[in-house]
């Protein structure tokens, strides 16, 4: 496979070292859409970097870790040692179990209640300390083997540990039952509320159009008793102010706004160019427990 891989978001702090990377903190995000990395330095408590790239015609995992060798020739430091290195695998595959009623010998039922099966993936789960769950999910053999090649201490988490851990972590005391979570991807997006500090209700929604993504919102806020004109809706991911989803929000909710990052962390004066509502969820990966 031949692609010509060059990031669109590029920004490292001045204070970045290329021999210094054992005393940072790596996060990556990754999807058959794309890559985004980010540099933090714990002993500044700050992000001094950010890198995203889009993957083109990409359907299948298995061609994830040529991709990586690309990024590998252009920048070598990418596959240095790290302090903590951690990989957020973004896909659909993933069901959330509480935790009483979890037994890891079961894994595979909890998946296949939910998600075709997956040939060339191992099921894997990750512990919600946050709110006493586990989320099971397929990950891609190739993709964990080659970043275990890079990184052998990186921690593999699913997007979805993170959100909901980063949102609970981040908003435990600041939460009432109007308020809803929305996470938009390519094409699908995902919704989480809490009640009384427990989480209530997470899930994923595919769509193809606008219409079907304002559907499926406003369902679920019928269907969670609440209101279009009361719910506070705190937004994040792939989702502007010139996107026609937005527009749809615009049209048929009240009360919204984008997520503000997290004021606990210092970022590069180069992250003020960016939309950080976009990599919420990437910036917080590292308050999973």
């Amino acid at each position: 496979m031949s692609i010509r891989l060059t990031p669109y978001i590029n920004h490292l702090d001045k204070s970045f070292k290329e021999s210094n990377t054992r005393n940072y903190s790596l996060s990556m995000q990754i999807d058959l859409h794309g890559l985004v990395f980010s540099i933090f330095n714990p002993d500044k408590n700050k992000f001094i970097g950010l890198q995203s790239y889009h993957f083109p015609n990409v359907d299948n995992y298995a061609q994830l870790p040529s991709l990586f060798g690309q990024i590998l020739n252009q920048q070598p430091w990418f596959a240095f040692p790290f302090k903590e290195v951690t990989v957020l695998i973004q896909n659909r595959y993933a069901t959330l179990v509480p935790q009483p009623l979890f037994d890891q010998n079961h894994k595979n039922l909890y998946l296949g209640f939910n998600h075709p099966f997956q040939e060339n993936s191992r099921i894997v789960y990750d512990q919600l300390k946050n709110i006493g769950a586990c989320m099971v999910y397929y990950a891609s053999n190739p993709l964990v083997e080659k970043v275990k090649d890079f990184w052998a201490n990186a921690r593999i988490l699913h997007f979805s540990t993170a959100m909901i851990e980063g949102l609970s972590a981040n908003f435990k005391n600041k939460l009432d039952v109007n308020t809803l979570f929305i996470n938009v991807q390519d094409n699908s997006f995902d919704l989480v509320h809490f009640n009384q500090k427990t989480l209530h209700f997470y899930n994923q929604f595919l769509f193809n159009t606008k219409e079907d993504f304002i559907y499926f919102l406003l369902l679920s806020i019928e269907q969670l008793s609440l209101n279009p004109e009361n719910v506070n809706l705190i937004m994040m991911g792939k989702i502007d102010k010139t996107s026609p989803n937005y527009d749809m929000i615009f049209r048929y909710i009240k009360h919204f706004k984008f997520i503000e990052k997290n004021k606990n962390f210092q970022y590069s004066y180069l992250l003020d160019q960016v939309n950080t509502h976009h990599y919420y969820v990437h910036f917080n990966s590292m308050l999973c427990e």
